[in-house]
Parts: C-alpha cells; structure tokens; sequence
C-alpha cells in the first residue's frame, strides 16, 4: 500500500509539511442572468472548483446571491460585472445582519420589506402566453415566481395549477420584544439556509414556514439577511440547550501552525506488511482512519484560503517519543495540537506547549484532566445520563415510566440521577424502578404494571449485558396493544446483538455523541472526497479526524482565541456537535449530544 507507506515514512521522519494556498478569497454578488460557469470562465477556474467553494449555491444562483470566490486581479476587459472586492472578515457584519443573541438587539421595533405573491389557478385552455399577458408580467417573471414548474418553460400547463403570477412588495412592522417573549428566535446570516437552520435547530421546514407567516418565499426556501424568524416556541425550548449558532468566517490572510501527534509507531511496523499491521490492530486502523479524516478537513481549509502549516508527529508506542518531541522544542511556534491519543500523556503535552491541546476521542480517564489548555472532544458519559433525564422531563405526557437498574454502584447513581431530575416535573408521581431477581426480570413484572391505555416509557440504566438482553426480549415480546419506548443513555455492545427491525418496534431511542444526516451537503460532500481520495467509505474513525480537524481550524481561521470561538456557539459537522463549555479552573469539554430514535424503515430521526 503505496498510501500507507508514505504516510509512515513521512511520520518516522516528522516533516513539516507546509501547503497553505497564497490566494486570499473575496465575496462577490451575482449579477442577474449570471451562472456560476459565467463567473468560473471570468476567474479563469473550473466551475467544479467554484461549486466546492460554494456547496450551497446551484449552478445558476439568483441574482444578489453572495458566493466566495478567489482574490485574482481584476480583468480590465469589458467584462459584463466587475468583482466586487468585499472581504471575508469576521469583523464586518452585513448591514443588515443583528447578531446571533437576538436578546442584544437594541431596536426593538423595526419594518421589514417581504414579498407576497397574486396567485392565478390554471383554467382549461389558458396557455403560458394568455397568462403572461393578463397580468403584464414575462415568461422569464413567470418561471423565476414557480420555480417547481418546470414544465412552463415548454409552454405545458395543468389544469388546476396555482401559479405565482405578480410579486408584491410589503413593507411590515415586527416588535421584537413581543417576538422574543413568545419564541426562540434566529437573525439571518449571509450564506445561512434553509437546511442549515432545520439542521441546527432540529425543526421541520414545515414548522417554519407556519411560524413565520409574514415570510412566504420561505416555502421556496428563499432567506434574507437581518429576516427574524420564529423557531419554536418558547414553552418547547429547553432550558439547557445552547441555541447559540457559532457562524463560520474566516480573517483575511489567515495563517495556522498546526500539529498532530499521534501514535502512527512507524520504527515498530517498519518491516510488517501492511495486512500484518492492520489485520486485528485496532488501534493502526483507529489512528489511520482518524489521520485519512484530518487530511481532507486540512485540504478543505486550505481551499478556502487558509494558510495551514501542518507538522506530524509520530509519538510511538504508548507515547514514548512526546518527551523528546517537547524537548526538541518541535511544538514551540505551533497554534494548536491535535492528540496525542493517549490519555496519560495528554497533560504531559499541555504542560509542554503554549496553544490549546486537542484530546480527539474519549477516554474514561479523561474527567481527571485539569490543564486549562485541554480540550476534550468527546462528551463525559455522566453528560448523557443528564441529557437523557433532561429531554424525558421535557417530553412527559401521562406516560408510565419504568428503570431497569442492577446492583452496581455506578447503575444506582445513574438511577439516582434519572429519577431526581424526572421528579422536577410536577405530574410525575410514580416510577417504577426493576432490578433482575435471579439473574433477570420476569416480563410479567413490567405487563402487569403497563397499561394498554396509557404510553410506557422503559428507560435502561443498566449497561449489564445479561440483564439488558433479557429485558430487550421482555420489551420486544410485548403484548401489541401495549405500547411501549425503550431508552438508554449508551447504545452498548448488549444492543447491537439485537435485530435492528426488533429494536425498532419498541421506538427505541438513545442518547448518542454523533447523528449523520445522509441528506446534508457536508455529509454527501466528505463522503464523496473521501472516497475519491481514498478508494473507501469513511469509518466513524476518519468522520471524527475530519470533523474535530475542521472545526478546530475553521475556528481559529476566524482570527479569534479559540476559547473565545467557544462561547460563540455551537457547531454542526458531517456528524458531530460541539458544544464547548470551559470549566472555572480546569479543561475545556464539549457537551454536545443527541436524542436519537429508530423508526419503523430503519431510518434514525433526530428527536434533540
């Protein structure tokens, strides 16, 4: 494998490998009737390169549309629309923008201009040209109000339609205060759609537009900058959840020193083959999945304009080379380190360096870091028994509730925990807490306490495999006039020994640190150049080495203290959430998580 010795002897030899693209990148405002192979010809680039730069924007943007392209000079031929040399700079706001805290606004009434449309239903014998001409408007205007019917530009129209014929501008008067007091609330970004919103808020598109009435392009997921829109509202929010949408920017002529530490053990596998080092070697294939990740997210930034200086190191078996690494003074200049791997030596790097140390998976060792420049990527589990407890409290309808726990120690606090935080909701009274008598739970146990006319909620506090297979097979041979939820706070090795159609039919539902949306633009973007790059699909491995390497470079690309990016909010990547929280004294953790459920085809949704 010509990839994989590469890779090994350019570890071995710890080359500083620096490639950041010399370029600075410009925005620049679509003219109307511009395409994007227009504007790729005018920069003299590919148009595949520029749609990368663009994942959000089509082929043929509306006019006033804000994409980024590359600072080249500007042409002094007669070229139909000049560059606009607007810089991407995380200090400059659109004028129209308000920041994310809609709270901090300070005008609390202001009139915003949308654009409602005069409909006209489609009646036997009209044609596109009766109808053009009954309203004053061109076959252009017609196509550019109905975007969905595509038919019109052959002149074909169904009986029945309802087209958009005129365009008519209002001009409306919001109170903020009112708005804030009765919703959750998101101001309009440059570049922000409406995917990224849904996404990030976990809404429907259709809850949306029914929120915000006075927004009816909505529906043709049409935003505009500085727009208020109504998220959900505000008795549905939970509390503890951070809404607060950290916005990508990156600082002109932005610069990184980056290093990566990780336990490559070049001198140990120098003379193995590559099926002797990968066969059965869980952590080769864990470090080299992780590094594949982190080489496209590196890829990814430099495109944008980012100089990224990248230095790799290999900290061999157990991280005996990190002592030499350090007194070599090799991590002296850099900016952040990404690793090491091992928990042990994390605290030794962060004593040795002057930049945020990235710890890049979890470890049960890792509640004991203290170094202020630690940064753990991966949630604490005593987070997911609260965030499942949380999101239950929430969601309470009447429902029966019941725990499986056992005897351990660690279980009994789990319990503890769940029951504390439902009991925080007035109408919870009774919950019924099951512990295996003679080595299981009868299911006679739970059915004579479920009722058919009720829901009933089986929340797994047990991480016991015997005790939670046995109860999974109780759950599943329910009576079907019994409905029933199962929840566990970690989706262990117990579950994955049960058919997934199985665990479907008791709506399984757990608390997990990644949720892939096989639909998103950045899921369906990595998947594609990781497999082009490396001739395989992405394990979980390579989704987080890219997701926590383009996060943490995106972050710092903004010119800011990545600690400072932190409080800005929080961020979604092809599969990860992070949602930093820095302690007083001590490291910094990310909280994010996710509420996720089975559903009868198989599919996952997102509940939180």
């Amino acid at each position: 494998m010509k990839k994989l010795q590469f890779l090994l002897l350019a570890c071995f030899l710890t080359i500083a490998v620096s490639c950041g693209q010399q370029k600075r990148f410009i925005t620049y405002k679509v003219q109307k009737g511009e395409t994007m192979r227009d504007i790729a010809d005018r920069l003299d680039m590919k148009t595949k390169d520029l749609l990368r730069l663009n994942p959000d924007v089509g082929r043929r943007p509306e006019a006033n549309t804000v994409i980024v392209i590359p600072n080249v000079k500007k042409s002094t031929s007669s070229s139909t629309s000049s560059i606009e040399e607007e810089v991407v700079n995380n200090n400059t706001t659109d004028k129209n923008s308000t920041p994310d805290n809609t709270n901090e606004v300070d005008d609390t009434v202001f009139q915003q201009t949308i654009v409602e449309y005069e409909t006209h239903e489609v009646k036997k014998g009209e044609t596109v040209y009766r109808i053009t001409k009954q309203y004053d408007i061109t076959k252009d205007d017609l196509i550019k109000y109905n975007p969905e019917y595509t038919n019109i530009q052959s002149n074909n129209l169904s009986i029945g339609q309802i087209l958009k014929v005129k365009a008519i501008k209002k001009t409306i008067t919001i109170d903020k205060d009112e708005v804030l007091k009765k919703f959750l609330t998101h101001t309009v970004k440059s570049k922000e759609t409406m995917y990224s919103l849904t996404r990030f808020y976990n809404v429907s598109k259709k809850d949306l537009v029914r929120l915000n009435p006075e927004y009816p392009d909505l529906v043709d997921n049409k935003l505009s900058i500085g727009q208020l829109l109504k998220i959900k509202p505000i008795e549905d929010v939970n509390k503890t959840e951070n809404y607060a949408f950290y916005k990508d920017s990156i600082q002109e002529n932005s610069s990184i020193n980056l290093a990566i530490l990780l336990p490559f053990k070049a001198t140990e596998y120098s003379d193995k083959s590559s099926k002797n080092i990968f066969e059965g070697n869980q952590l080769a294939n864990m470090v080299t999945d992780f590094y594949m990740g982190a080489e496209i997210a590196i890829d990814s930034i430099k495109k944008q304009g980012v100089n990224v200086a990248v230095n790799i190191f290999d900290t061999g078996n157990r991280g005996e080379n990190i002592t030499t690494i350090i007194e070599n003074n090799n991590l002296e200049n850099v900016d952040v380190v990404i690793g090491p791997f091992y928990s042990d030596k994390a605290e030794v790097v962060a004593k040795g360096v002057d930049a945020p140390v990235i710890f890049p998976h979890y470890s049960n060792k890792q509640n004991k870091f203290s170094s202020s420049r630690l940064v753990k990527t991966s949630p604490e589990k005593s987070r997911y028994i609260e965030y499942l407890a949380s999101y239950l409290k929430d969601s309470y309808k009447d429902q029966e509730i019941f725990i499986v726990s056992d005897d351990e120690s660690s279980t009994k606090n789990n319990v503890t925990k769940i029951v504390s935080e439902l009991r925080k909701h007035d109408s919870i009274s009774d919950i019924h807490i099951l512990k295996p008598e003679e080595g299981y739970i009868k299911r006679e146990r739970f059915t004579k306490k479920m009722s058919s006319k009720r829901h009933n909620w089986v929340i797994f506090a047990s991480n016991d495999n015997v005790v939670v297979a046995d109860a999974l097979n109780s759950m599943i041979s329910l009576p079907d006039e019994i409905k029933v939820q199962v929840f566990t706070t970690d989706k262990g090795s117990a579950y994955d020994k049960i058919d997934n159609n199985k665990l479907a039919s008791i709506n399984f539902t757990y608390v997990s640190n990644t949720y892939s949306d096989e639909e998103a633009i950045e899921t369906k973007t990595f998947n594609e150049k990781f497999l082009q790059k490396n001739n395989t699909v992405p394990s979980d491995y390579a989704i987080k080495g890219f997701d926590i390497t383009y996060d943490i470079l995106m972050r710092l690309a903004s010119g800011d203290n990545l600690t400072n990016t932190f409080k800005k909010g929080v961020s979604l990547r092809v599969e990860n959430k992070f949602d930093y929280r820095k302690k007083m004294f001590g490291s910094t953790g990310n909280e994010g998580l996710f509420i996720v459920k089975y559903n009868k085809d198989l599919s996952l949704s997102r509940l939180r």
